[in-house]
């Protein structure tokens, strides 16, 4: 029964005979060595998680980096998360950045800055975020800020000289004035 078992890994190829190679099945949990998984019940506390894909289904205390990140339904994230893609079934506390897409489902708790390429909301999903689009030209954005700080000072000072500046109508003398101070020789 256990040879079995074993045959079920193994490949029919002749080249791969002898060789214990995992089936892929979607259902498997695990089976990529270069995949973290965090079970449910299990806490993860202190140094930092670096890896390129990671499943969590516990809590994590500690900043996350990887290339993928999913977070089931009954798990919880306490810190930064930097990745290029993640799906948020559960709870998480900290800034993330994504370089790709974000996708939140209907059961997910987010709190914290979320910086992202593109991203995905299911109704009922709890957020309480500041929203940035890494999609945008930063330089752009920064260049168009700071013309609309100089246009708002010079408006105020035009404003503040045209109506500090002002002649008075009604009074004769002042508009013989203006008129002495506009003339081209003068």
């Amino acid at each position: 029964m256990a040879e079995n078992k074993k045959l079920e890994t193994l490949v029919k190829d002749p080249n791969l005979e002898g060789k214990q190679v995992f089936l892929k099945t979607p259902e498997r949990v695990g089976d990529n060595p270069n995949k973290m998984v965090i079970g449910s019940g299990t806490s993860f506390k202190g140094s930092d998680i670096n890896t390129d894909a990671i499943e969590i289904y516990g809590k994590v205390e500690t900043s996350v980096r990887a290339k993928v990140v999913f977070v089931g339904s009954s798990a919880e994230i306490i810190g930064p998360v930097s990745c290029e893609q993640i799906e948020i079934h559960g709870s998480v506390s900290g800034a993330i950045e994504a370089k790709g897409k974000v996708t939140i489902k209907k059961t997910a708790t987010v709190v914290g800055t979320l910086r992202y390429q593109s991203v995905s909301v299911d109704d009922g999903a709890n957020i309480y975020s500041d929203f940035h689009c890494t999609n945008a030209d930063q330089p752009l954005l920064d260049k168009i800020s700071k013309l609309k700080k100089t246009m708002n000072v010079v408006n105020l000072n035009i404003s503040n000289a045209t109506e500090n500046k002002l002649p008075d109508v009604s009074d004769k003398e002042s508009v013989k004035e203006m008129k002495k101070k506009r003339s081209f020789f003068s």
